[in-house]
């Protein structure tokens, strides 16, 4: 099947290329990612390169100090995405996320790489974090992770770099993050697709046990579309190609110049339903409250919920 934004990426690649001929000698500071997506091959031509930052992202240091990239930073997921009293998992303020990038030597003429074990809800979230600070073209998940990277044999270190603190500067994209009076407001809208990440279980609500999720409400966000996020990667941790995950999003009803919107639970499943939407080439947004904060609301914010017999 032809993926239906091909032709975006080719232009792309086409002024990529026109670009470096003109300015041959700043095309290193000035490259971006063509894809949210890069290889391990790719990542092993560039690991020298000063401009390139790779950020181990885990739980605990010590999955960092057991083994990592050659010159990858520690991202603390916590520093990324931490919990409020009221939801789980929400985006820190831009100053503290700018803080926490400066520190592990990011600049604005970085280009950064983020893995864990595989492409992970958690790696696509750090993805979406920096598409929010305006910073996504020059952001790219390690395909496979870092299981890929043993798997083929390439080195691995224990030793963390030295790191100069970098000079980022925050650009909010404001369309990247919604809350949920946006969904409300446009759930019916031509134009924008909602995208519900989580298991068909939850989505559909079809028991009243552990599939309820705890919700006042369970179920799903009125007019929204199932997408699961564990159908989004093979059995090896890596994403599906591009067309396989573009038929996906055909098949959910989205066109090609609709806006997705995606969520699940707290935000992390529908992370990565949201960079395999910019994998396709399509504009995307996350709820990140998603169904933890929608479900508690007044019924005017619609549910569709288990089909009585």
């Amino acid at each position: 099947m032809r993926h239906f934004f091909d032709v975006r990426f080719r232009s792309a690649a086409a002024l990529t290329m026109v670009a470096a001929a003109a300015f041959p000698a700043a095309i290193s500071a000035q490259a971006k990612f063509d894809a949210p997506v890069v290889s391990t091959a790719w990542l092993a031509e560039h690991l020298n390169d000063p401009s390139v930052v790779v950020l181990h992202l885990a739980n605990t240091r010590r999955d960092y100090t057991s083994g990592h990239i050659p010159g990858a930073r520690f991202l603390w997921v916590t520093d990324i995405a931490p919990s409020t009293p009221d939801l789980n998992t929400e985006l820190p303020s831009v100053a503290r996320l700018d803080s926490v990038l400066e520190s592990l030597g990011v600049s604005d003429n970085s280009r950064v790489v983020v893995y864990a074990g595989t492409v992970s809800t958690m790696v696509a979230r750090v993805y979406m974090t920096l598409e929010y600070l305006g910073f996504g073209d020059r952001t790219a998940v390690l395909d496979g992770g870092l299981n890929a990277w043993k798997a083929e044999n390439r080195d691995v270190s224990t030793e963390a770099p030295k790191v100069a603190r970098g000079k980022f500067t925050p650009r909010v994209n404001a369309n990247a993050v919604v809350d949920a009076e946006f969904v409300k407001a446009n759930m019916d809208k031509p134009g924008i697709r909602i995208l519900d990440a989580r298991d068909p279980g939850f989505y559909a609500a079809t028991n009243t046990g552990q599939m309820s999720g705890g919700y006042a409400r369970p179920g799903h966000i009125g007019s929204a579309q199932n997408i699961p996020f564990n159908t989004l990667t093979d059995s090896t941790g890596k994403l599906k190609d591009r067309a396989t995950i573009a038929a996906m999003f055909t098949a959910a009803g989205v066109q090609p110049s609709d806006r997705v919107v995606t969520y699940c639970h707290v935000g992390q499943q529908g992370s990565l339903l949201f960079l395999a939407a910019r994998y396709a080439g399509l504009p995307a947004s996350l709820y990140d409250g998603s169904y933890e904060d929608w479900s508690p609301r007044d019924p005017s914010y619609t549910v569709v919920g288990p089909v009585k017999k």
